[in-house]
């Protein structure tokens, strides 16, 4: 349900640095993000609360022409030369020149300062400030999450670790790499040395040891916080924890494991998500349902496309030809939640969805019943 508008090299960094992508419709999609919604009115964004009353007046303009979501209670902005963080009134908390800067999570910021030919951009974080509270000196990073951020010394794959919110390495920078902590666990690529074998790709690093006939693989492992493997099983990719349960493929099938590392639903799907409200979104034989924390279907194998269930209410998809799709939302047993489809939607979060209902330029947030709260022409 993504557009990928721009790729690059794959290498000890996140996807999400890697790729930049456009999502058909604005919806919060961050958790935990704060509860307000955006619109947008001429050109200019404004946000609304989770009742429908604008909060902030469609007078946020960024440099790029994009507005984010809210977190921590501050909005980045773009401008010309560096970033703007608003308040929840409008309000210019700071202004700061860096190069590039992302949303708060733990009180910190990832935000990076081009320092010349030969360092070019490195990356730490600003407070709340914009002052910069650990110095750019990395060449990637990931937010904080579980008060631990992943970081990258260098370009090189096996420069990965996690530093505190004081900038001291709690982990050694020596993986191949490394996911954002979850659940007290974090996805990582222990062996080595490994290189990647699809860069310049949108899609997930796929990892080869440099050494022929090499006797590890470059896979996947869970650490906890001591940066200890959970278990000794290894695996072709894996995704966050949620739940008590991660999504990992061993060849082309995904299953599960739990905060043991030890398998708990085998591996069966052609792909799989995290859970969310005790469903998760998996694929078979061509086709999308939800499983439970059993791996039994809860909802069989039914659609083309579909979102994690939140709110209660799972968005998902038909194609109608030519690159054109309907959207629509089901309950917790596959039935419509609500009469009506979309021409596009994103899904519910704090109980409230972006749809498109039909007419150019026409747009609505409604509630988890299908009631526009706030309806609003874009020009």
């Amino acid at each position: 349900m993504l557009l990928c508008l721009a790729v690059g090299a794959l290498l000890s960094v996140s996807v999400v640095r890697a790729c930049s992508w456009a999502y058909p419709i604005w919806g919060i999609r961050t958790k935990p993000a704060d509860p307000l919604f955006q619109f947008e009115r001429k050109g200019k964004f404004g946000y609304i609360d989770s009742s429908g009353q604008i909060v902030i007046q469609p007078t946020v303009l960024p440099f790029f022409r994009e507005a984010g979501e809210f977190h921590e209670g501050l909005l980045e902005v773009s401008e010309e030369h560096g970033y703007r963080y608003l308040d929840l009134s409008g309000k210019v908390v700071f202004r700061s020149d860096v190069g590039s800067a992302f949303d708060f999570s733990e009180g910190l910021a990832p935000a990076d300062r081009y320092n010349g030919y030969p360092d070019v951009q490195k990356w730490g974080f600003i407070d709340r400030a914009g002052r910069f509270a650990i110095p750019p000196q990395y060449h990637s990073v990931d937010p904080f999450s579980e008060g631990l951020a992943r970081v990258s010394v260098d370009g090189e794959v096996g420069s990965t670790g996690y530093i505190d919110n004081h900038g001291q390495f709690v982990i050694p920078p020596r993986l191949a790499y490394g996911a954002s902590f979850h659940e007290d666990r974090a996805a990582v690529i222990i062996s080595g040395p490994c290189r990647i074998t699809n860069g310049g790709s949108c899609a997930r690093a796929e990892f080869r040891p440099t050494v022929p006939r090499a006797s590890y693989d470059c896979g996947y492992a869970f650490i906890d916080k001591k940066g200890e493997p959970i278990s000794d099983l290894r695996f072709d990719d894996a995704l966050d924890f949620s739940e008590g349960l991660a999504p990992v493929r061993i060849g082309s099938e995904w299953g599960y494991v739990d905060h043991a590392g030890r398998i708990s639903i085998q591996p069966r799907f052609g792909w799989a998500q995290q859970f969310s409200e005790g469903l998760a979104v998996v694929e078979k034989d061509g086709k999308v349902g939800f499983i439970d924390h059993s791996g039994s279907f809860v909802i069989t194998p039914q659609f083309e496309s579909a979102e994690s269930f939140s709110d209660s209410r799972a968005l998902v998809r038909k194609s109608r030809g030519h690159g054109e799709w309907t959207y629509r939302f089901i309950d917790k047993v596959g039935k419509p939640a609500f009469p009506g489809e979309f021409s596009v939607a994103a899904s519910f979060t704090y109980g409230l969805a972006h749809v498109a209902p039909g007419g150019k330029g026409r747009f609505a947030w409604i509630n988890t019943s299908g009631k526009a709260v706030f309806t609003y022409v874009e020009r």
